[in-house]
């Protein structure tokens, strides 16, 4: 489904130029540019998970009740080579922040003891995304546009984190404690897009826009993955040890979900 929204959009991007009719709004601009907030289920695919490997696959994904607060905003200076023709370049950041809580008493309605499992997933993603713009419609306040792209995502570090514990019931005494602090190796990804969208003009100079896009992409992110966990039987001391995983990897090429975005804008 992916792949054919992908071809839909790339198609456009050549196709519009050539069939649509212009009928010019009164805004003459040399440049503009766009403050851009991005979602973010579409830039946690299979790849990235992949990539987190243990982190992910250990309790995350299947049981625990979870926290987004992950943010993606871009911007984008965009310079008019003429009045449908635009060439743009995108600079973003994703900051991924995915937090999750597990309490087994919640499941099973323990007697005599409970586990307690928090984990926290960060990484941030920066967005290099050139690309040229067709405005194929204009029409009074409205305006109409697609494109292509090539585009750069660049991974950092993935920073993994665990706190779990045992606790007996009836009085929740607790009976042992194990942190985990672990880190993903870097990545990046890179390959060919397009977008389309649009925008209304509040005035002259201002305009609020929706996008959607995607991309065929490279992604390489990923390789080792391991940490430290300090683990304590009270009322015996913590020990601690170190662990390293190999196999928390994703290389391949494969279309990215489908992007939303929404834009102000401002005209010069």
């Amino acid at each position: 489904m992916t792949s054919k929204l992908y071809f839909i959009l790339l198609f456009s991007s050549v196709a519009f130029p050539v069939y649509c009719q212009h009928e010019n709004l009164n805004q003459k601009h040399k440049w503009g540019c766009s403050s851009v907030i991005n979602s973010i289920e579409a830039q946690v695919g299979d790849p990235e998970k992949a990539s987190w490997g243990y982190a992910y696959l250990n309790m995350f994904q299947n049981f625990n009740d979870k926290t987004n607060n992950s943010l993606s905003l871009s911007i984008i200076p965009k310079y008019f080579i003429s009045d449908n023709l635009v060439l743009r370049f995108e600079f973003g950041v994703t900051n991924i922040n995915m937090k999750s809580y597990f309490d087994s008493n919640d499941k099973n309605n323990a007697t005599t003891f409970h586990s307690i499992l928090i984990e926290n997933i960060k990484q941030k993603i920066y967005r290099f995304i050139p690309g040229i713009q067709y405005n194929v419609l204009k029409k009074k306040s409205f305006e109409f546009f697609c494109g292509t792209t090539v585009s750069y995502f660049d991974y950092s570090a993935m920073e993994y984190t665990a706190h779990f514990e045992d606790r007996n019931l009836p009085n929740n005494t607790l009976v042992s404690v194990s942190d985990d602090k672990a880190t993903g190796t870097k990545g990046f990804a890179a390959g060919i897009g397009a977008f389309l969208g649009g925008n209304v003009y509040l005035h002259n100079r201002i305009s609020l826009g929706v996008e959607f896009s995607s991309a065929l992409l490279y992604y390489k992110i990923g390789g080792e993955w391991g940490g430290e966990s300090v683990h304590q039987n009270f009322p015996s001391p913590p020990t601690t040890y170190a662990y390293k995983y190999s196999n928390s990897s994703y290389k391949g090429i494969q279309f990215s979900k489908i992007l939303s975005s929404f834009n102000i804008s401002f005209w010069l």
